[in-house]
């Protein structure tokens, strides 16, 4: 008789959960935490480049920003929007914006505890938001983290199943809606979910029937071809995915020699720190029970998906963009750990409770205190921003342009986002306060081909005119200046 779910749970020795008493109030006292330090760190958070450009979007039109068909990320705006609608002032929007973020994870997390009764799912979102985290804590906006996230859900709510023909219309109905919300929100979520259905696939317990998943590797076909084959998919993801297939071309020399390996193995001892030593874990765990497709499933995932974001960035010294794409590691580590090894070490460490929870209170200090000590080079670049703000506060107009000469990049981290950047900062005292230092390879060319009237423009959008911005926040209506260029001393 196939063995479902929903079965498993009725049969869970009551000492075998007992560590799941503890799953709903240490992951709300986390989640509460790092909502505080979303609160600390909003400016670090959302006056950085595509957090500062997407809620100048936002703000803009009083309505979400959809970037590149990723609509999913919806959900992180609305709270921030509730703020626009009722006319909060910006500093207000902002700090929503972060634990906007935080909030979306905790609510997710919340779904599985409370509506779906599904503890495991719960306790893989947190670990998931904590495990592998540090810069990603402040490059926040990356939609393979919420997509992550979203796919958690969407496995939770078919497994309290078992087989489709237990799905009612609603959970058929979810299960689309989720699917298609995950393969939208970022082309790399390709390989947790692959991960994920091949985890299933191999699990002697069969916490889904394989017909159930041959039915859900269709619907994912379906929905990846509907958004890269059927129709052209969005220039970004065409070209992102291209860079990928194009960029691939293995060689050791290469990579032992490239930044991107360095930058990788100069992190396992801060914030990817327990990657290693959970991957030991959980390949011994499934060795020693002989389960060796299994034990090969979580290294294998781990080698593959780490080279192929090596390669991609083989030269790139942005490691806060690296390590968002690396956080989908956790995957690979969290769903044996809790589905299987958690549960088969539980009465062991029932009997050892004190010191279980001793230790895990350190594992977890510790991982907050990453995360926070992580914030220094975002603190670091808006005191930078300020003071370049500060050399042009005299220069007589409101609208610059910098040379990339007269710049640290390294400290900006990347040169397009300035002008949302010193848009938002500026109008946080006042909305007439508001001025835009763009920047250049060539300011005097960018200098006659902006428009006096007009902000910037980013990824092909049409650039927002002055007048049209909401005056409560960025107050630039009736400067008719042109941009002008400016050079330090």
């Amino acid at each position: 008789m196939t063995i479902y779910l929903s079965a498993n749970f009725a049969k869970v020795d009551s000492k075998a959960s007992r560590y799941e008493l503890y799953i709903g109030p240490a992951g709300h006292l986390v989640f509460l935490l790092l909502t505080g330090m979303a609160a600390w760190f909003w400016q670090e958070r959302t006056l950085i480049l595509d957090a500062a450009f997407q809620s100048y979007l936002f703000i803009a039109d009083g309505a979400p920003a959809i970037m590149v068909e990723r609509f999913g990320a919806a959900a992180v705006q609305l709270l921030p929007l509730a703020g626009v609608w009722a006319g909060a002032a910006l500093p207000t929007v902002l700090l929503l914006y972060s634990i906007s973020v935080v909030v979306f994870q905790w609510t997710l997390f919340s779904i599985c505890l409370h509506i779906l009764k599904d503890k495991k799912t719960a306790l893989a979102i947190l670990l998931f938001n904590f495990l592998l985290v540090g810069d990603s804590f402040y490059w926040m906006q990356n939609e393979l983290l919420q997509a992550i996230s979203y796919m958690f859900v969407m496995w939770s709510l078919w497994m309290r199943r078992g087989d489709m023909n237990r799905f009612s219309r609603r959970d058929a109905a979810f299960g689309v809606v989720l699917a298609t919300t995950v393969i939208y929100n970022h082309p790399l979520v390709f390989f947790p979910l692959a991960f994920v259905w091949c985890w299933l696939w191999l699990h002697p317990e069969r916490l889904l029937t394989r017909r159930t998943l041959v039915a859900a590797a269709a619907l994912f076909a379906l929905i990846f071809a509907s958004k890269y084959l059927l129709r052209e998919p969005n220039f970004y993801d065409r070209g992102m995915t291209g860079q990928y297939v194009r960029e691939f071309h293995f060689s050791a020399e290469k990579l032992f020699n490239a930044l991107s390996f360095r930058d990788f193995t100069a992190h396992l001892d801060d914030n990817l720190m327990l990657l290693m030593p959970l991957l030991l874990v959980v390949t011994v765990f499934y060795i020693s029970r002989k389960r060796f497709a299994m034990a090969l499933l979580a290294p294998a995932a781990v080698l593959f998906y780490g080279l192929l974001i090596m390669q991609r960035f083989l030269d790139d010294d942005r490691w806060y963009i690296q390590e968002s794409h690396y956080q989908a590691l956790a995957v690979f580590l969290t769903v044996p750990i809790v589905w299987d090894v958690l549960p088969a070490l539980a009465s062991r460490l029932a009997r050892q409770g004190s010191r279980v929870v001793f230790f895990a209170t350190i594992l977890l200090l510790v991982r907050l205190c990453g995360i926070w000590n992580t914030h220094e080079s975002y603190t670091k670049r808006l005191v930078y921003i300020r003071e370049l703000l500060t050399k042009t506060a005299n220069a007589g107009t409101r609208k610059l342009i910098v040379g990339y000469d007269q710049t640290d990049r390294k400290t900006l981290m990347m040169y397009w986002g300035l002008p949302y950047e010193t848009l938002q900062m500026t109008a946080l005292s006042s909305p007439g306060a508001a001025r835009v230092l763009a920047i250049a390879e060539n300011p005097d060319s960018l200098a006659q081909r902006l428009s006096p009237d007009s902000m910037t423009t980013f990824l092909m959008i049409p650039a927002k005119a002055f007048g049209d911005l909401p005056a409560r926040y960025y107050d630039l209506h009736g400067d008719t200046s042109s941009y002008r260029v400016v050079r330090f001393e």
